[in-house]
């Protein structure tokens, strides 16, 4: 089996989403507007996401844009956990799942406040490729290394207890409402 890697998360076949849940999750669009603030580096930004209720989530579906590189993505998917108690915005549960076209390499991230503290990590989030190759991922170092701790559950298992079905959320059944994020 070929070792997941940083170069697998930056291939050009994934539909990208987010899932969020928290009860101080307000409203998405400001989180969004302000990670697209910074991460488009003063250039106009002009991005049509699409938003969804997914059992207890709200699913995020991103569009194929070069503002999302898989570096942005991932810094998106951290940015809603937000930075309590000074943001009165943020989710207490922020998961980003990575669904390759080719079906090679779909791969999820996920926040575990209790986990971090664990194994005593900071500004990381927890991954796992769906060939349950897991590892850790250094947001502001944009560093993947690959990790073997046992507290990190298997793919399979983290849908299951999440109540997140793949084929569900990837296919054309749902309904979207779109959100359009423009800054000049």
């Amino acid at each position: 089996m070929t070792e997941f890697s940083k170069e697998t998360t930056e291939k050009e076949t994934y539909n990208r989403f987010v899932l969020v849940k928290g009860k101080s999750l307000k409203d998405i669009e400001p989180k969004i507007k302000e990670w697209a603030e910074i991460f488009g580096a003063g250039e106009p930004v002009n991005l049509t996401i699409n938003k969804t209720d997914f059992g207890s989530w709200t699913l995020i579906k991103l569009p194929e844009n070069e503002l999302l590189t898989a570096y942005n993505y991932h810094n998106l998917v951290y940015w809603f956990l937000g930075t309590p108690p000074e943001d009165q915005n943020f989710a207490e549960y922020s998961i980003g799942i990575s669904i390759d076209r080719k079906g090679e390499s779909t791969y999820l991230i996920y926040n575990d406040y209790n986990l971090r503290e664990k194994i005593a990590t900071n500004d990381d989030v927890f991954g796992i490729s769906e060939k349950n190759q897991k590892f850790i991922l250094s947001i502001p170092f944009d560093e993947l290394k690959t990790s073997t701790n046992k507290e990190i559950v298997d793919f399979d298992k983290f849908l299951t207890e999440n109540g997140i079905n793949l084929n569900e959320m990837n296919s054309n059944k749902l309904k979207w409402t779109e959100l359009q994020i423009k800054l000049e």
